[in-house]
């Protein structure tokens, strides 16, 4: 009979301690889990912002990273949310296309051109949709590019590139520049354009390789400070105004409206910035896109950071969208009225207490001063 007691007494104490050992792992594991989920009990939810360092006209994303801006609009417009922040940065556009196209980008800061090319993948790939949500960098008239010859080059004019070889990123805004200054001098059918990049064609106007090479900020600039090339002619001579903006995987918005209000939020804030702090917002460029100071603090002067979409906007949009019908880079035209949707807008400034532009307003001109 003690025997008996005894072999139950034991089981008991196994039991118990079996028990014990169940409760701590469980309370060492729901401890883990808190620390991974933040204050929302939540898994952590990750939205990658692409950006373009070599891209002037979309540093307005260099500001919201450096500031970590996003992270504060993401704290008081939606604080029960448990977002991380990451940033890619790209050497082109049409990186940043294939990565939100792949699902692996939600938001990204692109140039007019892939923008369009964006809208194109939106309605033509089967699990990929786009949305325009806001612009970023404006340049007046087709301020901040310019076509460059190298520094000693015998050539004045455009007319002087008559038979010469000139290089652009083909279906870019400033191969739309380059073509429209040719067409007005009547040179479309006598220079010969190849495709470079950027960096490419720097290297092609440093080396003397080609006659001109048409490109946008930083690299006039930069070409400019280094002596290696001079401005033949500015883009404003085409009154082509050259725009950036904001493009989103449009299912993924719908699904995060919170995030991107804060985001928009955070970009509004930037173009404030900008404006009020030039200096400030120059030294923020300089470190992040690691382009020298000098041409830094020209970007700030010369780059309009404004988030709203204008009448006058879209209808460039739309010569853009007919210059890439032009050359065959689009499988489809994009309808602009799916596409470019200022609703977020609206409601991120809405919730920030600032009034949009008015219907008036938004059928103008760029109003001076007036940024968002």
């Amino acid at each position: 009979m003690a025997t008996k007691i005894r072999h139950i007494w034991l089981l008991n104490t196994i039991l118990l301690i079996t028990l014990l050992l169940s409760a701590c792992s469980a309370g060492h594991a729901n401890r883990e889990n808190s620390g991974q989920s933040g204050s929302s009990g939540k898994d952590p939810v990750t939205v990658t912002v692409g950006y373009q360092s070599p891209t002037a006209q979309t540093w307005g994303a260099l500001i919201i990273k450096n500031k970590k801006l996003f992270e504060k609009h993401l704290k008081e417009a939606a604080p029960d949310l448990n977002v991380k922040v990451e940033w890619f940065d790209a050497p082109a556009g049409s990186v940043l296309n294939n990565n939100m196209n792949s699902g692996k980008i939600q938001l990204s800061f692109l140039g007019d051109m892939p923008s369009l090319l964006n809208a194109v993948l939106g309605i033509t790939q089967p699990n990929y949709h786009s949305v325009f949500l806001a612009f970023d960098g404006k340049g007046a008239l087709g301020r901040n590019q310019a076509i460059l010859v190298p520094e000693n080059s015998d050539i004045q004019s455009i007319e002087d590139l008559k038979g010469k070889t000139v290089s652009t990123p083909i279906g870019s805004s400033s191969h739309r520049m380059l073509l429209e200054s040719l067409r007005k001098v009547g040179l479309v059918d006598q220079v010969t354009i190849v495709d470079q990049s950027v960096t490419v064609g720097m290297q092609s106007i440093e080396q003397g390789k080609v006659a001109a090479h048409a490109t946008w900020e930083p690299y006039p600039s930069l070409m400019q400070q280094r002596e290696i090339g001079r401005v033949l002619q500015f883009g404003e001579a085409t009154q082509i105004d050259y725009l950036a903006g904001v493009v989103a995987n449009a299912d993924w918005a719908k699904e995060n409206k919170p995030v991107v209000l804060a985001f928009l939020r955070a970009l509004n804030e930037a173009h404030e910035f900008a404006v009020s702090n030039p200096e400030e917002t120059a030294k923020i460029f300089e470190a992040e896109s690691k382009f020298p100071p000098e041409v830094c603090r020209k970007m700030v002067e010369n780059i309009r950071f404004d988030a709203a979409i204008y009448d006058k906007d879209l209808n460039t949009l739309n010569g853009s969208i007919e210059f890439l019908a032009g050359i065959g880079k689009l499988s489809k035209k994009p309808d602009l009225n799916a596409f470019v949707d200022d609703a977020y807008l609206r409601e991120a400034l809405e919730s920030a207490g600032k009034p949009y532009l008015t219907d008036t307003e938004i059928q103008g001109d760029w109003i001076d001063g007036k940024v968002y």
